[in-house]
């Protein structure tokens, strides 16, 4: 795996952060039924944290080398607490095994890259495994 390599992978991921944020803002005024304040703060506070994201990533990305993109990929639409909290988890779920098979490809780049791009992977991993258990728990209600 070449450094150019894992900056075309980083910047799929970099797209795919971009559409979660996307996601959640949406979402926090599209929701609706009796709970839909309650989501919304729920779902603010997701696209403030997919915001970090993406700047990191974005940092990430320059700090090796590359250039960054503000394109996501479309996401669906929902109104329902149940619809768009399964999307998510899917979502959350997804990032945390792309995260895991890029520390792999990672670990194959020269030093000090390679470290550097797993320290950064495992906190993204961390930081989206709490997601997916937020989510199980607030399916388990919805």
């Amino acid at each position: 795996m070449t450094l150019p390599q894992v900056l075309e992978l980083l910047a799929a991921d970099l797209r795919n952060e971009w559409k979660h944020l996307r996601f959640y803002l949406y979402h926090a005024s599209a929701i609706t039924g009796l709970h839909a304040e309650e989501y919304k703060e729920v779902f603010l506070k997701e696209a403030a944290s997919e915001m970090e994201h993406v700047t990191e990533f974005s940092d990430l990305i320059w700090g090796l080398g590359g250039t960054t993109t503000a394109d996501s990929a479309d996401f669906p639409l929902f109104t329902t607490v149940r619809d768009a909290l399964t999307y998510a988890l899917r979502m959350e779920e997804e990032v945390v095994k792309n995260y895991v098979e890029r520390i792999g490809q990672a670990e194959k780049l020269p030093e000090p890259e390679a470290t550097w791009l797993v320290v950064f992977l495992e906190d993204q991993i961390n930081h989206s495994r709490r997601d997916v258990d937020r989510f199980r728990r607030l399916l388990a209600d919805a």
